[in-house]
């Protein structure tokens, strides 16, 4: 399907409805394509802010009051707004909200945007239905992964792209179930596929849910780290991927959504029911893991197993 069709559908955005396409000077001219996508289709309006330096960094003051002033927000940026202290402010107020970082052309024209969003929903609830009561997760890999992390008490999510409902949030394009891992439960080696700061794989050492070592990260993490501090290093998030049509190309919007895939988070999640405040989060993809949940193997080595 077109991806503005999506867009529309996904939103249930409506005529008379005040809708934001919130970007950046990185990003303006995806979202240009947005834009012009939509604009007869409501009362659209784009906004152009300064590119924020990492992902979980707040918007500017007047982006926020933009975004607070409309019903929908598509937020076409460089960096993840999401887990934010403006969009939690928005999604309180009733807002629906789309984000989109660092989206690319053929993401939204070819890739994981353009999906039949009913598989994409049908595959995350029966996923999301045996998940989310589960208390104990184990994911290794043949890259050499092997972490183990409790999820008990934990909420999971289901990122399908219904943001339909006052006060939705989610990326888009979707296609996953998340997590935020009981923080000091998650121990292993976690081994990135694809990371965003890493041109290889990136090799991390997780002890009581905060990576102690790093081998491929050409100081990028580390900075982050230093610069923020100790929660930064938490392992923050889990997540499984559900849209068929993604596919891994280097980009974590559309690779974190890849069916055969999983990915971890570090950084912020408390506005996904953790407890780790700080501004920074950022994902890495695993590639055909192999997972068990509560004893039970629900993914192997890439194909999910359960009806």
């Amino acid at each position: 399907m077109e991806f503005h069709k999506n867009l529309l559908l996904l939103l249930d955005i409506k005529p008379w409805e005040k809708v934001l396409i919130l970007t950046d000077e990185r990003m303006k001219r995806i979202a240009t394509i947005v834009f012009s996508a939509i604009k007869d289709r409501a009362r659209v309006e784009m906004f152009v802010m300064p590119t924020r330096k990492k992902d979980g960094e707040e918007p500017t003051s007047a982006a926020t009051e933009k975004m607070l002033s409309c019903d929908v927000v598509i937020a076409v940026t460089k960096f993840s707004i999401t887990h934010t202290k403006a969009v939690k402010r928005a999604v309180e107020k009733g807002l629906r909200i789309a984000t989109m970082p660092n989206i690319t052309k053929y993401t939204l024209l070819e890739g994981a945007m353009t999906a039949d969003y009913s598989i994409v929903q049908s595959i995350t609830s029966k996923l999301f239905e045996f998940l989310k009561n589960s208390k104990e997760v184990l994911v290794t890999a043949k890259n050499g992964t092997n972490v183990k992390f409790s999820c008990k008490h934990r909420v999971w999510h289901k990122d399908d792209g219904n943001l339909s409902k006052k006060g939705s949030l989610g990326n888009l394009p979707a296609g996953e179930v998340f997590v935020a891992p009981v923080e000091n439960s998650v121990n292993g080696t976690i081994i990135f596929d694809k990371f965003p700061s890493a041109k290889t794989r990136l090799f991390c050492e997780v002890v009581n849910g905060k990576v102690i070592s790093m081998r491929n990260d050409i100081n990028h993490l580390e900075k982050i780290f230093k610069s923020l501090g100790d929660k930064a290093r938490q392992v923050a998030e889990f997540g499984i991927g559900t849209n068929p049509k993604a596919k891994v190309i280097g980009n974590i919007l559309e690779d974190e959504k890849v069916l055969g895939t999983c990915h971890f988070g570090l950084g912020n999640n408390f506005y996904f029911g953790g407890t780790n405040d700080v501004p920074f989060h950022s994902d890495g993809i695993i590639n055909k893991p192999t997972i068990s949940v509560d004893g039970k193997i629900i993914m192997k080595n890439g194909k999910l197993l359960i009806d």
